[in-house]
């Protein structure tokens, strides 16, 4: 099975958002996954990059990584730097059950300004060849 692996880092704003949905969508594409799974995939970028975006101290960049390994699709998602903006953090728990529900495998990782890093797996189907 081919590997596939993926390392962006975007500004952290809700309109840079997009390069990371596009991202996973063709990630989720070159592993071999069905339409509605990488839908899913686009849906959960938004999401983890939303729980991010929404931390007491706004980070300066959002960095992804993303690799299909033994047929796993792991990501992980982590806000990096910090800027003098406040905000309002996300509920931990309803940012939990939104991801749980697209994802089998969620763990979030706070830090004194709300939740820091997200990483999530679901087993890829498909032959992981396409080019």
């Amino acid at each position: 099975m081919t590997k596939h692996e993926l390392h962006l880092v975007i500004p952290a704003t809700h309109e840079d958002v997009l390069m990371a949905r596009m991202a996973m969508s063709g990630l989720g594409m070159l592993c071999g996954l069905e339409v509605d799974l990488i839908g899913d995939l686009r849906t959960v970028a938004n999401e983890c990059c939303d729980c991010l975006l929404n931390r007491t101290s706004v980070p300066k960049s959002l960095q992804l990584e993303a690799s299909l390994k033994d047929g796993r699709l792991a990501m992980t998602f982590t806000a990096v730097g910090t800027t003098e903006q406040t905000g309002q953090p996300v509920d931990r728990d309803i940012a939990y059950g939104v991801l749980s529900t697209l994802m089998p495998e969620v763990s979030l990782q706070d830090d004194e300004m709300g939740i820091a890093q997200i990483t999530c797996s679901m087993p890829a189907g498909g032959d992981g060849d396409h080019e």
